[in-house]
């Protein structure tokens, strides 16, 4: 196996993923310890509220950036800009320059590397084919995610044990730039160049209207903003559970962010046999759900084994509802505003990160960290199980609307083209339904829509010679579309028959870019004319 086949855009892009999102969690580990150790509880507060804060603002600006750019190229600059601000973080904190300086330089990174997962679920639709690979491609990115929780706050960790905190913002430095090498081999396919040239450019505020309106009841947004939410105040909590409470080392902190990297390896190996395109919106309600329990269980942790167990399942919870949510939302936002509506799945995110983060020290002001902890977690839990419906409704639609996709991803001319393409087409068949003995096209009449056979046979003849018949997953009526010349053959139902017909315009505006194997299944179906 070579290079090419190893890093492929999709694999270089995921490869690139990993090593970000190992800096990402690496990082913040870090720079909360200095915070706490340079300026107690409120600095801890303020760094952790900021990287939420600087993540919302990086996503609104890479999101309009995103409207204008190649996404691609949107991406390895968000990346270079990341390794320059972390490096000089470093350096900054080496050199003894002041805590604030340092702290800003971190949350800029940290923010700009936010931005990378909505920025990659964007693009995926672009390199697969199929829902399914689609649903197998984010569940391998939170994975991937999940390992990187697990790796990046252990070798925070591991680093915080073995050195100063200002040294150990380099590491992340370092384990970033990596990510540049895999992230060079990522090319977008000539579909996602022409959709740039058609598509409008759109605000975030559109954005944030078709993430509202993925589920009703603003059930995206409101289960986002709760999780992370909880995340905020956890990221605060923890802190001065470990430090304050249990009196633990600063590594330990560490540690129990790794045991949700090891929850969330666990909740992508479930994801593997739980996520369908028809479960995903339940999916989705089940991690956050279980966000919720996994908080009561670290409430009530006397020890680092019951807080262990309690960010193990958030791990579990974690890493369901990221590929859930992402998958959702890059398959039933509008073609042309994945982008700016998985940008805005970060905003809120970070807005509800920010705030956890804020109100974390206020909370423990009125209730010990334990109590807050598990008023939290059921606060999250109820509000998850309140929106089962709305998700649940979505679900049977999208179970619906699956059968069309899996149709087309099926038939070769449409199997090169990118799922978001072929969605796209799904959703402009039109059903055509014969009965025993009806034309369905004519051997010399002019050609407007190429058949697709949902169900039953059809009959093919040419100059009144019979040739193989069609079933189910065939296609036919394409050679008059592609050679702008009339119909070769004559169809006809000897049965009932069901066929989905897509017009010349949509057919042939899909297929621009792959059309090498369109006209090979031409050329072949006229060949095997020619020759029966």
């Amino acid at each position: 196996m070579g290079w090419g086949t190893l890093l492929s855009p999709r694999r270089g892009l995921q490869t690139a993923w990993g090593l970000a999102a190992t800096a990402r969690l690496f990082s913040p580990v870090v720079l909360l310890v200095l915070a706490y150790q340079r300026g107690g509880p409120g600095l801890l507060a303020a760094t952790s509220a900021g990287l939420a804060v600087i993540g919302a603002a990086m996503s609104a600006l890479v999101g309009h950036a995103g409207d204008r750019m190649h996404l691609g190229t949107l991406l390895r600059w968000v990346v270079g800009v990341a390794i320059g601000a972390l490096c000089v973080a470093a350096a900054a904190a080496m050199a003894g320059w002041p805590v604030l300086v340092v702290l800003a330089l971190g949350t800029i990174a940290c923010g700009l590397l936010s931005t990378y997962r909505p920025l990659q679920a964007a693009i995926l639709p672009w390199l697969v084919h199929t829902p399914r690979e689609l649903a197998v491609a984010n569940v391998a990115s939170t994975g991937i995610e999940s390992t990187a929780a697990l790796v990046g706050p252990a070798l925070a960790g591991a680093a915080l044990l073995a050195t100063t905190p200002d040294r150990a913002l380099a590491i992340g430095a370092v384990c970033l730039a990596l990510a540049l090498v895999p992230l060079s081999r990522v090319q977008l396919p000539e579909a996602y160049l022409r959709h740039r040239g058609e598509a409008r450019q759109r605000s975030f505020a559109a954005g944030l209207g078709v993430l509202a309106r993925v589920v009703r009841g603003g059930g995206a947004p409101a289960l986002v903003f709760a999780q992370t939410f909880a995340r905020g105040v956890l990221t605060v909590l923890l802190v001065i559970l470990v430090l304050g409470e249990l009196r633990l080392g600063e590594d330990v902190v560490g540690w129990l962010w790794a045991a949700l990297g090891v929850g969330g390896l666990i909740g992508a190996a479930v994801g593997t046999r739980v996520l369908h395109v028809s479960r995903l919106g339940r999916s989705m309600v089940g991690g956050v759900f279980a966000w919720g329990v996994g908080l009561a269980v670290l409430s009530v942790g006397g020890s680092p084994w019951v807080a262990g167990i309690g960010m193990l399942v958030i791990g579990v919870g974690n890493a369901v509802e990221d590929a859930s949510l992402f998958t959702s939302v890059a398959r039933l936002a509008p073609r042309g505003s994945a982008a700016q509506a998985l940008g805005a799945v970060e905003i809120v995110a970070c807005t509800g990160m920010a705030v956890g983060a804020a109100v974390a020290p206020v909370v423990i002001e009125v209730v010990p960290v334990r109590a807050a902890l598990l008023t939290i977690g059921v606060v999250v839990a109820v509000l998850a199980i309140c929106y089962l419906g709305a998700f649940g409704a979505v679900d049977r639609s999208a179970g619906e609307a699956q059968g069309t996709t899996e149709l087309l991803s099926g038939v070769a001319i449409f199997e090169p083209l990118p799922v978001v393409v072929v969605e796209h087409l799904a959703g402009r068949l039109e059903r055509c339904d014969y009965r025993a003995g009806d034309v369905v096209m004519r051997e010399g009449d002019e050609g407007e829509t190429v058949h697709i056979v949902a169900s039953g046979t059809a009959e093919v003849a040419v100059g009144g010679a019979p040739r193989p018949g069609l079933g189910p997953g065939d296609s036919f009526g394409e050679i008059a579309l592609l050679r702008k010349g009339r119909r070769t053959a004559t169809v006809t139902a000897p049965g009932n028959l069901t066929t989905y017909c897509l017009g010349r315009d949509d057919f042939l505006t899909a297929i621009q870019g792959s059309s090498g194997s369109a006209e090979a299944l031409a050329d072949f179906r006229l060949a095997t004319d020619a020759s029966a």
